[in-house]
């Protein structure tokens, strides 16, 4: 009974070895395939004011942020549920970059969530991601999801699919269709949850065109490969508003690059209404392609996001969820076996156990011959040299 005391809360786990190092060191890779593509690290605290922490599109995470009473100012404090807000809030208030300057960041780090959902594993993810600020077309989409397939590709996931939507669909079918507030949210709540029968309650309910009505009629069906969706899509809603016109545009653009230029598999629901209160256009995310359909990273425009901190930065971004993928990263190349060395208080052995561990090798202390295992390799002096033997 007393055991329990030490258990960690449900959803909150450690993570030991070999999960630690494996964890690590793809944390590592990432980082470096973020830098070589011009994305700054930034590191926001783990808490901050909610004032900051819970403001525009940060609020949807109102429910899932632990808040306590800073002791220092009184005022109320959230540790972070979500990193990309603070990533917005350091870009508008600190970095402030002029208009039209194009700021690329990325970002780790552990956050938490109130509440336990075993469904989106743990409550303390471990958040990697890359954020574009600064562009607003669909060319910094694309760096989006080049730089996402090329981080899936760095954690050794060798087939991925792309799943993409486009959130301004069913915004501005909504718009024409001059739906109130309160029928906007019936909509979008029915779409979220793929509630077919209650969409077609629904739509027999509304009072639209036949043009409008045609085109709610498809959207439902509008899922599939990105090639037949689009053909379907050019169809029930081509021609219908510049703007629809536009977001086909663009997702057929972006199907036609990766998939001719990268070869990639491409699945295409236009009623995908992931994040709706806080993206505003193309929207992906890309899974390990067989049976598990493995979530790997997901992302997508939000050009909102700055604007609850006084700025106007058009931004498009991803993260990764590495402390869920643990159990499907590959471990890295096994170094060399280590090296014991028994503790000699000399400057000449400190010098070769420097020597040895700047040359890449992992150099371990024993404070006596028979901490050592046998058949390990262990540095000696011989005279005046040292040598590496295995001990017997």
């Amino acid at each position: 009974m007393q055991q329990n005391i030490w258990l960690t809360p449900e959803g909150i786990e450690d993570l030991l070895p070999p999960q630690a190092a494996r964890l690590e060191a793809h944390r590592r890779n990432l980082l470096d395939e973020f830098t070589a593509a011009g994305y700054a690290l930034v590191l926001p605290p783990i808490a901050e004011f909610t004032d900051s922490l819970l403001t525009g599109t940060g609020r949807k995470l109102a429910l899932d942020t632990c808040r306590f009473t800073d002791n220092e100012s009184g005022r109320m404090m959230g540790v972070r549920a979500d990193m990309t807000p603070q990533v917005a809030r350091i870009v508008s208030n600190r970095l402030k970059p002029n208009a039209g300057v194009i700021t690329r960041l990325c970002y780790v780090g552990e956050v938490l969530k109130s509440r336990n959902n075993k469904a989106k594993g743990s409550r303390s993810p471990i958040q990697v991601g890359a954020e574009l600020f600064g562009h607003q077309g669909i060319a910094s989409d694309i760096e989006m999801i080049d730089l996402m397939l090329a981080a899936a590709k760095q954690l050794g996931f060798v087939h991925v699919s792309l799943s993409l939507g486009h959130v301004g669909v069913v915004q501005r079918l909504m718009d024409l269709a001059k739906l109130n507030t309160a029928n906007q949210d019936a909509l979008v709540d029915i779409l979220k949850r793929k509630a077919l029968p209650e969409y077609q309650a629904w739509l027999a309910n509304q009072t639209l065109s036949e043009s409008l009505t045609s085109a709610f009629a498809s959207l439902i069906t509008l899922v599939g490969s990105a090639s037949s969706v689009l053909g379907l899509a050019s169809k029930s809603l081509d021609s219908l508003d510049s703007e629809l016109d536009q977001c086909l545009a663009d997702l057929q653009f972006v199907v036609d690059y990766f998939a001719g230029v990268q070869g990639v598999d491409i699945h295409l629901d236009l009623a995908d209404l992931r994040g709706f209160q806080y993206h505003t256009g193309l929207i992906f995310a890309c899974y390990q392609a067989d049976v598990s359909s493995i979530l790997i990273a997901k992302g997508g425009r939000y050009d909102r996001v700055c604007s609850a901190f006084g700025a106007d930065y058009p931004a498009t971004g991803f993260s990764i969820d590495l402390r869920n993928l643990i159990d499907n990263l590959v471990d890295e190349p096994l170094e060399a076996a280590p090296i014991y060395s028994v503790f000699n208080a000399s400057s000449a052995w400190l010098d070769q156990v420097n020597q040895l561990k700047a040359n890449g090798h992992t150099v371990i202390r024993a404070y006596q011959d028979s901490d050592i295992p046998a058949g390990a390799n262990q540095l000696i002096a011989q005279g005046a040299d040292w040598v590496i033997k295995i001990k017997e």
